[in-house]
């Protein structure tokens, strides 16, 4: 037999118990993943249903959907730094119960005012749960596999993305025991107790050796900061930005300031600060707080402004649009699942910037049929260019995650992922806000709800080329990530 029959290397490597149980915890807490991810778009289809059981009026479904938003950006960084110090299976643990209670409660909601309640606290908790998720796959698996898993959660963001309103439609349609639009919010329960059971044999404890206690200062400036800024970003452009949102706006400078310098002064006196100053230090992290923040702000403007042209100026269901975008999120589970590979032959920086650019290329192609387009033929001759658009998603997510994370320590996992996914919360918001002006200057008094579809093809295709600009804008940072450390040769 000869040597290179028997290579260690060419002999692929039996997985081990340990990496049996790595797996599944990842599938655990991806599964919650998508549960938090469902639930901020589940509420678009199911609003005239709630509007009519509870007799709830379009300000009120605003704050259903506003309130989780704001919830949501409100904990992240805190739930990813409470994570950290008391460990990551107690604050997902934690977060988890939160969220299936509150989704009970949205479920038995008597009236609009305890929907919104309810609907915060969803929020709140999914902040506390979701930096977990990044956090663990960090945690579990070994740098080399890593890629694998921040790929599968690429997959989980894509399909979570467009997954809430088609399945609103479907468990509205089916009316479950005659609970009608509270399935959408009643799913959650059993699959959230049952991952909540799982979770306390397959999340790993990972709490922080050197301990500390985050003040409760820390929490509520920040906390702070982030409501006054997102409150504006979220329900200003529905209220034609009255002057209390550019107040707002204008209070997150001092507050930012306030915030950042109150964390120096801890952390010079050897105290835990909320937010680590030493996490600034890494250039690829830095990079990535700030490419998240871009590269979101394109994608979530687009999944609600063609919403908007399909329902409003089609006429179309919201279950018609979920469906139409189908093909975006094909593309994006197909790379993502492919992108480990990928990353392993041409480096995770490459893969990144070919995905930035194919989002730009989908994008400018969607923007010649949005304008000459205006039936339901729309939805066909915008196939190709959503699959390519989709494809870049999903090729940008792993390689991102895996590069931009690649220089923190476990210890300080959660709060890195707890900051990028709140960069990505804002940029998402900024970005609809921005894209927003550039559709309702096309649509004359500003009324998407009254617009024709020509109005909003050309407001749409105006948003489109702001969205080309930010992705090559993205393509651009990520060309300046550094470049992975050489692996060390033996001696």
């Amino acid at each position: 037999m000869s040597d290179r029959a028997t290579s260690p290397s060419t002999v692929p490597s039996r997985p081990t118990d340990a990496d049996r149980t790595a797996n599944r915890s990842v599938a655990l807490v991806l599964t919650a993943a998508f549960m938090v991810l469902a639930d901020v778009s589940i509420v678009n289809t199911a609003a005239p249903a709630i509007q009519g059981d509870l007799g709830a009026g379009l300000a009120d479904i605003q704050l259903v959907v506003a309130g989780y938003q704001i919830g949501y950006a409100a904990l992240l960084v805190t739930g990813g730094r409470l994570g950290d110090i008391t460990g990551r299976r107690a604050m997902f643990s934690t977060g988890l119960l939160l969220f299936t209670l509150a989704s009970l409660a949205c479920g038995l909601a008597p009236s609009p005012g305890f929907l919104i309640g309810a609907r915060i606290v969803q929020g709140l908790s999914a902040g506390l749960l979701y930096p977990q998720v990044i956090a663990t796959i960090q945690t579990v698996l070994p740098p080399e596999r890593r890629a694998g898993g921040f790929a599968a959660l690429g997959a989980v963001i894509s399909m979570g993305t467009i997954a809430g309103p088609i399945l609103a439609g479907v468990l509205i349609a089916l009316d479950i025991a005659g609970t009608g639009w509270r399935a959408v919010f009643l799913i959650n329960v059993p699959i959230g107790l049952v991952v909540l059971v799982l979770a306390q044999k397959l999340v790993p404890v990972a709490r922080n050796s050197a301990g500390g206690r985050v003040s409760v200062s820390s929490v509520a400036l920040l906390s702070t900061l982030l409501v006054v800024l997102m409150t504006p970003l979220t329900i200003g452009r529905d209220h034609d930005w009255p002057l209390w949102a550019w107040l707002l706006l204008a209070a997150t400078v001092p507050l930012a300031w306030g915030f950042l310098a109150q964390q120096r002064w801890i952390a010079q006196r050897g105290r835990a600060a909320l937010l680590p100053p030493g996490l600034w230090k890494d250039r690829a992290f830095r990079l990535g707080v700030t490419l998240y923040f871009v590269f979101f702000s394109a994608l979530y403007s687009f999944f609600l402004y063609f919403s908007y042209l399909l329902q409003y100026g089609l006429g179309e269901s919201a279950l018609y649009a979920g469906l139409s975008m189908v093909t975006y999120s094909i593309g994006s589970f197909i790379t993502s699942t492919r992108s480990k590979g990928l990353i392993g032959r041409h480096g995770g920086r490459k893969v990144a910037l070919s995905g930035a650019l194919a989002s730009a290329a989908g994008s400018a192609l969607m923007i010649v049929p949005v304008i000459l387009v205006h039936d339901w033929t729309l939805s066909l001759w915008i196939v190709p260019p959503l699959f390519v658009t989709g494809c870049g998603l999903g090729l940008v997510l792993a390689p991102l995650l895996s590069t931009v994370l690649a220089g923190i320590r476990s210890s300080e996992a959660g709060v890195a992922s707890g900051l990028l996914s709140t960069s990505q919360q804002i940029g998402g918001a900024v970005g609809i806000a921005v894209v927003g002006l550039a559709v309702l200057a096309a649509v004359p008094g500003g009324v998407l709800e009254s617009a024709t579809a020509r109005q909003l093809g050309n407001g749409f295709a105006a948003g489109l080329v702001l969205m080309v600009v930010v992705f090559l804008v993205s393509a651009a940072l990520i060309a300046k990530l550094p470049k992975p450390a050489p692996p060390a040769t033996a001696p």
